[in-house]
């Protein structure tokens, strides 16, 4: 009875340990959770502030009304600014919007109050948007400012300023949840910004989960803990019952001992046990596996990430530096033209890695069609290639050219010859000699046979026997899973293929894949060439992405083309524009702030369904499954960023037959 007295004491304070860390993990959820809302809402007002300076710094003059029409439009997308104001160069408010409330405050002089004062200096040192620390706003309300310098040609024309009252920012972002069961407060370094009622309160027994972050020079601290009533909840519920299930189980034992039946129950205690432990033995067992196949493609990209990060830094290096070339000097008109095709085709070469990486990344649902292996290969050797030249191993290719197409499924052969690719790397790195991979293609009747050799150390014959069982590998711990061979075993067996290896000790190792040739009766004749283009007719197009930068663009390109343009930067502005203005065509890009690219569709449906098939969507994050399934449904055109002119073109010209 002592024995199983002790056991319910020991289980009582496990149990009580593990709820008390599950209140401490959910706690710092909602710490993180409140930390990344004050985040988004201070981002949110900085980019509407940075957008009013670049509409100041590309203006000759800015009057007074098309300041508060701007400033109009900003507080809707931040209506958690109290105001906006102007600063001149002299520092003093030139003009305050909302304008009736705030008349008293033109001609303030910054410099007269010291922690705004402090703020603005901070402003024009760091030439970028900043957070005052936490101050009493003019009008005796506590909180804090934004101010965005304003730079043009380098010359100083004054700051834009966003007054925020704590209570109404901090108190809009608290989730009405969250605000039942827990407590917050805001700290800026040190200096407390915001409390709620029941954090001041409080005198609980369990710590604050804090968490920070920084944003326009500050740093802040996000403190949260929770109700003294969900303590209670959470680490008391049940207290009771237990010990009375506790006590009662301790007279049971100690009977059950003196009657002399305690043997017999503890073996059938045992082979229950043992039951349960193997179902949940089974069920664990069964999730690792799924983890583990999703962690070996996991793993692939992790070794691919830092080959593409540097491969995107040389041509980025090559078009910074040539664009400041272009930019600080002159230059003949032929080699301006040259340079200039440099960058473009050192452009083109980050799209494709980007774009590369982008395809190998993301799930995809097993799907086979008509393709050429041959490609795949090319495509999966350009995600290597860093890696390849790093490791100072040379590639040799001797691909089919007349190889057949069959039926395959691209991302599951991509994962096939990556795995291939990966271990002949890894045996030529730890062999530590100069390495050479060949991949070759050949057509043997009706069958595809490709082979991956490298001239590596080779396996043994025991190792070859075993080298496609799952979680067998000889590498060192940490560094495999042992379920890459074991993956192209089963991806190529599902295709109707074999894979095999051929291998002596000292003298590198082959993997041959053979894939039958399954002919696609469903393929149709190439059609004949279509007549000549007609030109073009002038066209009414909005144009309506969040990137300013590619909205000038696109504004450019298409003027040149003799086409009419108009511009929004969100879904609420396109909308107005696209009730009054008369389009006859739309250019899209699918994730904005306020709303996305299926929003405007629908909306435009509404109105003109005729006008909704002329709708050229553009993603920057590639075509995921749910944008290809919209695109499906809808029949509409994409292009995906970055883009070539011919491409925008011919999206637009396939758009207007619709």
């Amino acid at each position: 009875m002592a024995v199983c007295l002790g056991a319910v004491a020991w289980s009582n304070g496990r149990d009580r340990a593990h709820r008390r860390q599950n209140l401490e993990d959910d706690t710092r959820v909602v710490a993180s959770q409140f930390a990344s809302r004050i985040k988004g809402g201070l981002e949110l007002h900085r980019v509407g502030l940075q957008q009013m300076t670049n509409f100041w710094t590309n203006s000759e003059e800015v009057t007074e009304q098309e300041f508060y029409d701007f400033s109009a439009g900003t507080l809707k997308v931040s209506p958690l600014c109290l105001r906006l104001s102007a600063v001149d160069p002299s520092l003093r408010v030139r003009w305050v919007y909302p304008p009736e409330p705030n008349l008293s405050l033109v001609g303030f002089d910054v410099k007269t109050h010291p922690q705004g004062h402090e703020t603005f200096l901070r402003a024009m040192q760091v030439k970028e948007p900043v957070l005052s620390a936490p101050l009493q706003l003019v009008g005796g309300a506590q909180g804090f400012v934004l101010a965005a310098p304003i730079f043009r040609k380098g010359r100083f024309l004054g700051e834009l300023v966003c007054s925020i009252r704590s209570a109404d920012f901090f108190g809009s972002l608290i989730l009405p949840e969250v605000i039942d069961r827990y407590g917050e407060m805001v700290l800026d370094t040190g200096t407390p910004l915001f409390a709620s009622a029941s954090f001041e309160s409080s005198s609980s027994s369990v710590p604050p989960v804090a968490e920070t972050f920084d944003l326009g020079g500050r740093t802040w601290e996000v403190r949260v803990l929770p109700r003294e009533e969900v303590i209670r909840e959470r680490l008391h519920t049940g207290q009771a019952g237990f010990w009375t299930l506790g006590w009662l189980l301790t007279l049971g034992v100690g009977c059950a001992a003196a009657g002399g039946t305690y043997w017999g129950s503890a073996i059938a205690s045992h082979f229950r046990s043992q039951k349960a432990a193997l179902s949940k033995t089974r069920e664990q067992l069964d999730g690792a596996m799924r983890q583990l196949l999703q962690a070996e493609k996991l793993t692939a990209l992790g070794e691919l990430i830092a080959g593409v990060a540097h491969e995107i830094n040389n041509p980025l290096s090559t078009i910074m530096g040539y664009s400041q070339l272009l930019m600080g000097g002159e230059f003949p008109e032929e080699v301006r033209k040259r340079r200039l095709e440099t960058v473009h085709s050192e452009a083109e070469r980050m799209a494709k890695i980007v774009r590369n990486l982008l395809t190998f990344a993301r799930k995809h649902p097993p799907e086979k069609k008509f393709l050429g292996l041959n490609g795949i290969i090319e495509k999966t050797l350009e995600l290597k290639t860093y890696h390849f030249r790093a490791s100072q191993i040379e590639v040799e290719k001797d691909l089919d050219p007349d190889l057949p197409r069959t039926m395959l499924d691209f991302h599951q052969m991509q994962q096939v010859i990556i795995n291939l690719l990966n271990n002949a790397e890894q045996a030529l790195i730890e062999s530590g000699r100069r390495g050479r991979i060949r991949i070759e293609t050949r057509v043997r009747a009706d069958r595809i046979v490709t082979r991956v050799s490298d001239n590596g150390p080779g396996m043994p014959l025991e190792i070859q026997e075993r080298i496609f069982e799952p979680f067998f590998t000889t590498k060192q711990e940490g560094k495999g899973t042992g379920l890459g061979l074991s993956l192209c075993y089963g991806i190529t067996r599902e295709h109707g293929g074999t894979i095999q290896v051929e291998s002596r000790p000292g003298e590198g190792a082959s993997f041959i894949i053979e894939l039958p040739v399954i002919h696609d009766t469903a393929v149709l004749n190439e059609e004949a060439p279509s007549a000549q283009a007609q030109p073009m007719p002038s066209l009414r197009i909005l144009v309506v992405d969040d990137e300013l930068a590619l909205q000038d663009f696109l504004v450019d390109l298409l003027s040149s083309r003799g086409h009419r343009v108009d511009t929004a930067s969100d879904v609420p502005e396109a909308l107005r524009k696209i009730a009054v203005n008369g389009h006859d065509l739309i250019i899209s890009d699918m994730k904005m702030p306020h709303g996305s690219g299926k929003d405007i569709f629908k909306a435009v449906t509404s109105k003109s369904p005729r006008l909704a098939r002329r709708i050229v969507f553009t993603t920057g994050d590639g075509a995921s499954a749910e944008t290809e399934r919209f695109l499906k449904e809808t029949g509409n055109e994409i292009v995906l960023k970055p883009f070539k002119i011919q491409e925008i073109e011919t999206a637009i010209t396939k758009a207007i037959k619709n």
